[in-house]
């Protein structure tokens, strides 16, 4: 059977489930950056993706401080550009412009387009280690769209997209028809996203293992097993001393 560690234990699995942005494709921030600095307020791409990893955070935080996440996916949007750009360090002039501008390329193109280093190799890697693979994402009804315009969809056995399905995360019903179609049982699925309270949660509450991708290390703190790049999966299998 095929096997992953995570953390201190060595699981036999048969799925391997993701969440898609901000798992498997990265928000543009190089064209958020060109964006601002059309705006006049140039902005690294690197404070982008550190001040992303605080606005994960920060919902993170007000779902704790209410009891679970209450607001939806479409909710968060509206806000997240002007609460990623502020924490970018922004000006509050520019900062309307530029959200706005961001929000027309997202309906025009999804923003989150820009596959994460090593995503090929590590879905290609777990299919080839006999692991089934697929997809469970809080999205617009383009997730599938996405994953093929990067070249990744046909690594996915399953693509649920919570706008078509009609439930999102951390929903857990999401998650068990993700896994009756495929046929897994709960407990011998992991599923890999990038928000504590959306992702590890929901997918625990369904009965799975859960891990969360944590490129800037801002997650020490959680309590279950987190990696800074994909291509750890494949270094937490038996190939790696496991």
């Amino acid at each position: 059977m095929p096997q992953l560690h995570l953390g201190s234990l060595a699981l036999e699995l048969d799925a391997v489930l993701f969440d898609v942005g901000g798992t498997l494709l990265r928000f543009d921030h190089a064209y958020l950056a060109a964006c601002a600095a059309r705006h006049g307020h140039p902005v690294e791409v690197d404070a982008l993706m550190r001040a992303e990893a605080g606005v994960r955070r920060e919902i993170d935080r007000r779902a704790s401080a209410a009891g679970g996440v209450r607001d939806r996916d479409a909710d968060r949007l509206v806000t997240y550009y002007d609460a990623l750009l502020a924490a970018a360090g922004v000006a509050r002039e520019p900062l309307a412009a530029i959200a706005a501008e961001a929000a027309a390329e997202h309906l025009r193109d999804n923003l989150w387009r820009v596959p994460l280093p090593g995503v090929h190799d590590a879905l290609a890697g777990l299919r080839a280690r006999g692991f089934r693979v697929g997809a469970v994402s809080n999205a617009d009804g383009r997730v599938a769209q996405g994953l093929s315009a990067a070249g990744l969809a046909l690594h996915f056995e399953v693509i649920l997209d919570s706008h078509l399905e009609g439930v999102e995360k951390p929903d857990p019903e999401i998650f068990r028809r993700a896994l009756t179609r495929l046929g897994v049982a709960p407990e011998r699925a992991l599923y890999v996203g990038d928000i504590y309270a959306i992702d590890a949660l929901g997918a625990r509450a369904a009965g799975l293992h859960a891990m969360v991708i944590d490129e800037t290390g801002g997650y020490a703190d959680l309590d279950c097993p987190t990696i800074a790049a994909l291509g750890e999966l494949l270094a937490a299998g038996p190939d790696a001393g496991g």
